[in-house]
C-alpha cells in the first residue's frame, strides 16, 4: 500500500482551513447585514414597506361660491364622477383598455394618447381612464368589480355657473393650469390638470377660491387594488371661500334680455354713491360651462375666431367713439374756462358749420334753429358744440375729460381693463408734427367724434360723477369675501366741478328726457323723473352705435347707467328706449301681470318718437 505524499495532506488542511474561514466571513457578513436592515435601516424600511401598502391620494378641494348682492348662487360646484385607474406599469394600462374595449365603446388610440400626455406631468398619479363618466359606467364599474379590481369611481366637483352664458365675461372662466403657471405659481398647492381662474371674478378672487386639497389614505394590495381608506390618517380638504359680489341678478339679466335681440353691445348699471356695480353687460356671450367641463379645440378654435367675438369683454375691454354722450364733458369745459354764457343763443343751426374751407354737419336734416346751452345740450345740437370748439382749447378739453376719469383705468377689480384715449395737444404734435394740425381736430372731439374713445364702464361714471354732485366714484365688482376684512369704497371730490356747473349739467341731462324737444323723450316713464344723454357714434365698419348715459332718479339719483348698442342707429331710438324699460324693471313700475321679453324694433312702443330728435 503506498504512503501519503504529507504535501497533500497540508494541502487537505489547508484547504479546510480557508473554507471554513470563508464560511465564517459569509455568516458575519450576512449576520451584520441583517442586522444592518433590521436595527440600523429598521425605520427606513418599515416606512418604505408601509407605503407600498398605503397610497396618499389627493383630495382637490370644491371651489368657493360665487353669489349675487341678495345672496343667490350665480357659481356653485356639482359632483362629477371620473373612472380612476391607478397604475405603475404602462403595459398594464395597454392590457386594461383592451380588456374594457370588449365591454363598452372605448376609443382606445385616443385613451393612450390622453395617458402618454397625462403621464408626463403626473408621474405616479391615478389616471382618469374615463372623466365625467355617465351612469351606464359607473354601474358597470361597481357590478363588475371582480372583473377590473384596479378601477374605482372618484367623485370631484366640477364649476357649474347657473345660468350658463348669464354675466359670462363678468364671473368668466376656469381652465387647466398651464406648464408656465404651474413653474411661476410652485408652492402654492397647484398641481398638473387642476382648474384655475382664467378670466374675470374666477381669476380676480383665485386666491379666495381656490380652498385646501385635502389627502386621502388607503390600504393597497400587491396588485393595487384598494383595500379600504383609513379615515384616522386622512385630512378632508377645506372649501374655498364665499365670494359675494354687488351685481343684482335680477337686474343683470334683465338687461342682458333687453339687448341680446339686438346682437352686440355692452351696458353698466352702478350706484351713484359708492360705484358698487349693480349690472355689467357684454354681448354676445359665451358658456364658461364649456371651459367647466374641459373644452374640445374645436370649440374653443370656433369662439376665439368667431367674427362676433363672443370672448371679448365689451363693457371693460371695447373701447368706443362716446358720440354725443361727450357733451356732457363738452359742456363743462365750456362752463368751467367761461366760454358761453348758459342763456344766450351764440349760434343759428342750419345743419351746417363752415370752419375754414371744410363743413361740418349737423345731424338733424334742416338743421335746430336758434340754440344756447340748454337747447345745444337737450337736442345734441352738433352746430352750437362746433362754435364752442373754435374758441377752445385742445388741452381745456383734455383736462375737463380727465376730470370725469376718461384717459386712464377707474382701477375696478376686474382685469384686463382698457383706459380709452383723450387727444391732447401733445398727443397731436407727436401724431402729426409740432403745430402741423388744426383747430378741426377739436371740432370732431366736442362731439365725442375723432380720436376720443371710452369704455362703457368709464361714460357710466361719467353719469355718476354729475348725478352725485362731483364725485368720482371707485367702481368695484366685490362686495364681501367670506372671513376677509370689509373692503374700503374710494371717492374723491372733482376739483373743478363747482355746484353751479353739476346744477347746469343736472338740469340739461333732465331736458334730455323730458323736455317736449329732448332726443330721449321717447324713454319718459310716467311717475319717474329721469336724466341722461343720448349719443350716435360713427362706426367706419357699419351702421353707427346707439349710445345712451343716464341716472334716476333725477331729482334723488340712486343708480347710473350706460349703455351701448353696436350697428343700432341713434341713440335716441334703440339705446335710450332699452334704458326706459330698464329702468321700468328695476325700480318695479310694470304692471304685475308683464314680463321682459326680447323686444325689438318693430315692437310697438320701442324707440317710439320720431326719427327727429332720436340723435
Amino acid at each position: 500500500m503506498a504512503k501519503r505524499d504529507p504535501r497533500d495532506e497540508r494541502r487537505g488542511k489547508n484547504r479546510v482551513q480557508k473554507l471554513v474561514v470563508l464560511t465564517v466571513l459569509l455568516i458575519f457578513v450576512l449576520v451584520g447585514r441583517l442586522f444592518y436592515l433590521q436595527h440600523i435601516k429598521y425605520d427606513y424600511y418599515s416606512q418604505y414597506a408601509q407605503e407600498n401598502q398605503l397610497q396618499r391620494e389627493r383630495i382637490i378641494a370644491p371651489r368657493g361660491l360665487i353669489r349675487d348682492r341678495h345672496g343667490t348662487p350665480l357659481v356653485d360646484n356639482v359632483p362629477s364622477f371620473d373612472i380612476m385607474l391607478p397604475w405603475r406599469h404602462r403595459n398594464a394600462i395597454r392590457d386594461l383598455v383592451q380588456d374594457l374595449c370588449a365591454y363598452m365603446p372605448l376609443d382606445s388610440a385616443r385613451v393612450f394618447e390622453r395617458f402618454e400626455a397625462w403621464s408626463r406631468r403626473n408621474a405616479g398619479a391615478p389616471f382618469p381612464l374615463i372623466p365625467a363618466a355617465n351612469k351606464f359606467v359607473i354601474s358597470f364599474v361597481r357590478e363588475n368589480v371582480d372583473l377590473f379590481p384596479q378601477l374605482r369611481v372618484e367623485t370631484r366637483a366640477t364649476r357649474r355657473y347657473r345660468n350658463g352664458v348669464y354675466a359670462a365675461h363678468l364671473l368668466g372662466y376656469v381652465g387647466e393650469v398651464s406648464d408656465q403657471f404651474l413653474f411661476e405659481n410652485q408652492n402654492k398647492g397647484y398641481h398638473p390638470g387642476d382648474l384655475v381662474g382664467r378670466t374675470g371674478i374666477e381669476n380676480v378672487c383665485e386666491e379666495f377660491l381656490k380652498g385646501s386639497d385635502g389627502q386621502r389614505v388607503v390600504a393597497v394590495n400587491a396588485s393595487g387594488t384598494v383595500l379600504g381608506e383609513l379615515p384616522l390618517l386622512s385630512i378632508p380638504p377645506q372649501p374655498g371661500k364665499e365670494v359675494t359680489l354687488t351685481i343684482d341678478a335680477k337686474a343683470q339679466g334683465v338687461l342682458e334680455e333687453l339687448i341680446d335681440p339686438w346682437g352686440a353691445g355692452a351696458a353698466v348699471v352702478m350706484d351713484v354713491n359708492d360705484g358698487a356695480i349693480i349690472a355689467a353687460v357684454s354681448l354676445p356671450q359665451f358658456d364658461p360651462n364649456s371651459f367647466a367641463k374641459g373644452i374640445p379645440q374645436a370649440e374653443w378654435d370656433r369662439l376665439y375666431k368667431a367674427p362676433e367675438k363672443p370672448l371679448f369683454n365689451r363693457f371693460l375691454r371695447a373701447t368706443y367713439p362716446p358720440g354725443s354722450t361727450f357733451k356732457v364733458i363738452s359742456t363743462f369745459a365750456a362752463l368751467h374756462n367761461r366760454l358761453v354764457n348758459p342763456r344766450e343763443a351764440i349760434v343759428y343751426c342750419i345743419a351746417a358749420h363752415r370752419f375754414g374751407n371744410r363743413i361740418f354737419k349737423c345731424w338733424k336734416a334742416g338743421g335746430h334753429g336758434y340754440m344756447n346751452l340748454h337747447n345745444g345740450f337737450v337736442q345734441s345740437c352738433d352746430s352750437y358744440y362746433y362754435e364752442v370748439a373754435q374758441v377752445m382749447n385742445v388741452d381745456d378739453l383734455a383736462d375737463a375729460a380727465r376730470e370725469f376719469g376718461l384717459g386712464e383705468k377707474t382701477g375696478v377689480d376686474l382685469q384686463n381693463e382698457a383706459k380709452g384715449l383723450v387727444p391732447d395737444r401733445k398727443y397731436y404734435n407727436k401724431r402729426f408734427g409740432r403745430n402741423k394740425w388744426t383747430q378741426g381736430l377739436v371740432l370732431n372731439n366736442i362731439i365725442g367724434q375723432g380720436e376720443v374713445l371710452a369704455t362703457v364702464l368709464q361714460m357710466c361714471r361719467v353719469a355718476a360723477v354729475v348725478a352725485n354732485g362731483g364725485y368720482l366714484v371707485q367702481p368695484h365688482v366685490i362686495m364681501a369675501v367670506e372671513g376677509e376684512d370689509a373692503r374700503v369704497v374710494a371717492r374723491k371730490k372733482v376739483r373743478s366741478l363747482s355746484q353751479s356747473a353739476v346744477d347746469n349739467l343736472r338740469r340739461v341731462m333732465k331736458g334730455v328726457v323730458h323736455d317736449q324737444d329732448g332726443t330721449a323723450r321717447s324713454s319718459r316713464i310716467a311717475g319717474l323723473a329721469a336724466a341722461g344723454k343720448t349719443g350716435t357714434a360713427q362706426n367706419p365698419h357699419g351702421e353707427d352705435h346707439s349710445w345712451f348715459i343716464g341716472y334716476a332718479p333725477a331729482d334723488d339719483p340712486e343708480i347710473a347707467i350706460a349703455l351701448v348698442v353696436e350697428n343700432a342707429g341713434h341713440g335716441g331710438a334703440v339705446a335710450a328706449p332699452i334704458t326706459k324699460q330698464f329702468y321700468l324693471n328695476y325700480f318695479g313700475l310694470l304692471p304685475p301681470d308683464s314680463v321682459v321679453t326680447q323686444q325689438t324694433a318693430d315692437t310697438p312702443g320701442f324707440g317710439g318718437g320720431d326719427s327727429e330728435g332720436e340723435e
